[in-house]
């Protein structure tokens, strides 16, 4: 009922709408039953685990499937939203908070009442797919305050000294929403020049809608809402005929034909000016694969592995985890083989495994990809009564994000990075000018300004394996979508307290050293420091404050895990240290024998 009442409210002049809730719609016509009920049964079959993250919306033959005749409801009633508010422009935001509890179990035995450390089901792929199709945002601030730190910056004087860490994360995330600069009603076309077109968008179902068969001319996406973390990928394929040579490059001495690309945006500003936005691209075309090879972009080779594995999952009755994991595996070799077969790499050792100059990265993010909460097996393989982890809500909400994953987050989204901040060196922390670039008249004075901002001197990173993690240290893992803050097992109470305090004094949960209460960064010199880095974390080194602050999907809380003491999200940042093999997935080393074994044997199938 209020998501029907925000979309009619906006219905005549379009716009955006923001819902704040701690759970599930429960009641009325868009209620959403408990998918997840009978807890472990969904996750050991590989499709009732696919149904869990596949939205109400697109569940094929539900009523056969579910027997329930609230999940038809439902999905008729998402589905008309949905394309409701894309018609009269409407873009709804979800913002759900909740945090990890126990809940009440009562099939667990006699002897058990609760299962620790679980979430009330939300539904995230529902409500993440109605905020898809409106070109919203769904945020998921899952952090309570019983492990959440607050940080508090430069501006907490103007803030209320009794502000909780929940409180913090929503402010923060409902600023980004207000500060980003954003148009709506937006249309957006790609034109090609002769021999090139497009063949589809990435992923198979983009935020808006397509409009067009794409057969004559490229199909359109119209969408209520952008903003300036909105990123549109298309697969391109050559047309019969091939490239038009305008340049005469049979000829000698003369330059090979070149392709163009022009982009259209057409929107509406924050201030009711209609405008548009056209962006022209030419290419050199070769026949050389090294040249292709050797332009490789890593960032748009990984946004693309990405979305294209999501479509894997979204199709339609063939769609599973399984297929898109495998198909990452597959597209590294394929890259690899031919970049082997057709290039001077050929002439290399086959007891060699050559990788592009530009790609030396890519064996790492396909497995790391693998090893992702998008894709990874949920139970343990040889316990498979386990906890599942990533739950269908965990695994749902990744999947939104990584379907609008941009090219300079791709790598790092699903390979964390670890610092170390309990023995940092002399700057590190510290803020740094650069030295001034003499100027010239081939340096603007706006690259310049740019290049002079003062930057945060990070501490030493560290590979992301539990061989790098010392029981006496305390560590930053930043996976973009939070930080953890790692503190071994024999760090004293005195060195972590150096970086945050507790509120009320000497509150710890069941005598096991792990604080509870409001936390929140202290005034000490560590912690000054700490704030900075958390800072230049967060903009990713943008020179621009605005874009910094959307350059990830969402406001990264500081999140406390205190090592074998049962923290809440000590099991999740084990599985974020991807350098390590699971039940499920090999090593890296082990990672790279397996790819160099199938581009062997791709190459010999070929050249036998």
């Amino acid at each position: 009922a209020a998501l029907v009442a925000l979309s009619d409210a906006l219905k005549d002049s379009g716009g955006r709408a923001t819902l704040i809730t701690t759970r599930r719609p429960n009641y009325g016509v868009g209620a959403l039953r408990d998918r997840e009920a009978g807890q472990q049964s969904h996750y050991l079959r590989k499709e009732c685990e696919q149904r869990l993250i596949t939205p109400v919306q697109r569940v094929p033959n539900i009523s056969a499937i579910s027997g329930n005749d609230k999940d038809i409801v439902a999905g008729q009633f998402y589905r008309k939203l949905g394309e409701e508010c894309a018609k009269y422009r409407v873009s709804l935001d979800i913002v759900v908070t909740n945090a990890v509890l126990s809940m009440p179990v009562s099939s667990m035995g006699s002897g058990q009442s609760q299962r620790p450390n679980m979430r009330e089901y939300l539904d995230v792929a529902t409500l993440s797919e109605l905020c898809r199709a409106t070109c919203g945002k769904f945020k998921w601030l899952r952090v309570g305050n019983e492990c959440g730190i607050a940080i508090r910056g430069d501006d907490s004087d103007r803030l209320s000294a009794n502000d909780s860490f929940t409180a913090e994360q929503l402010r923060e995330e409902l600023k980004r929403s207000a500060l980003a600069y954003s148009g709506s009603d937006v249309v957006f076309k790609l034109r090609c020049s002769h021999g090139v077109q497009v063949k589809s968008y990435s992923p198979s179902l983009p935020l808006g809608n397509i409009i067009g068969d794409g057969i004559v001319d490229s199909a359109e996406l119209e969408m209520s809402h952008m903003d300036s973390s909105s990123t549109i990928a298309v697969l391109l394929e050559h047309k019969v005929g091939g490239v038009v040579d305008t340049r005469e490059s049979g000829k000698r001495g003369s330059e090979p034909p070149l392709v163009f690309f022009q982009s259209a945006v057409l929107y509406t500003t924050m201030t009711g000016r209609r405008r548009v936005r056209v962006s022209t691209l030419g290419l050199v075309t070769s026949k050389v694969p090294a040249d292709v090879f050797r332009s490789a972009d890593l960032g748009t080779v990984t946004t693309i592995l990405t979305r294209q594995a999501i479509s894997d999952i979204d199709r339609k009755d063939e769609g599973s985890l399984h297929i898109a994991r495998d198909n990452v595996f597959q597209n590294c070799v394929s890259i690899l083989a031919n970049y082997r077969m057709h290039t001077t790499a050929r002439t290399s050792p086959d007891s060699q495994l050559i990788l592009p100059e530009s790609l030396q990265l890519l064996p790492l993010f396909c497995l790391s990809l693998r090893k992702n909460r998008m894709f990874r097996h949920s139970l343990h393989k040889t316990m498979p009564s386990s906890k599942p982890f990533p739950t269908a809500d965990e695994r749902a909400y990744h999947i939104s994000c990584g379907r609008m994953v941009l090219p300079n987050l791709a790598l790092q989204s699903v390979h964390p990075n670890l610092l170390q901040i309990s023995d940092m060196r002399t700057r590190d922390g510290e803020w740094i000018t650069p030295p001034t670039l003499e100027t010239n008249n081939f340096i603007d004075e706006e690259v310049i300004t740019a290049s002079m901002r003062a930057v945060c001197q990070l501490p030493k990173s560290m590979n992301p394996s539990i061989s790098c993690l010392d029981a006496d240290g305390m560590y930053i893992l930043d996976d973009r979508f939070a930080f953890y803050l790692f503190v071994g097992t024999n760090v004293a109470e005195e060195k972590w307290r150096e970086f945050f305090s507790v509120s009320p004094e000497n509150n710890f949960a069941n005598n096991t050293g792990v604080p509870v209460g409001k936390m929140a960064l202290t005034n000490t010199e560590s912690a000054h420091k700490l704030r900075n880095i958390l800072q230049q974390l967060r903009m990713l080194n943008s020179p621009n404050t605005t874009l910094g602050l959307n350059a990830r999907p969402t406001h990264a809380p500081l999140i406390l895990v205190f090592v074998g003491r049962g923290s809440v999200f000590e099991e999740e940042m084990d599985s974020l240290l991807i350098d390590d093999p699971e039940s499920h997935e090999k090593s890296y080393v082990d990672f790279l024998c397996a790819i160099h074994r199938a581009v062997r044997e791709k190459i010999s199938k070929f050249s036998g």
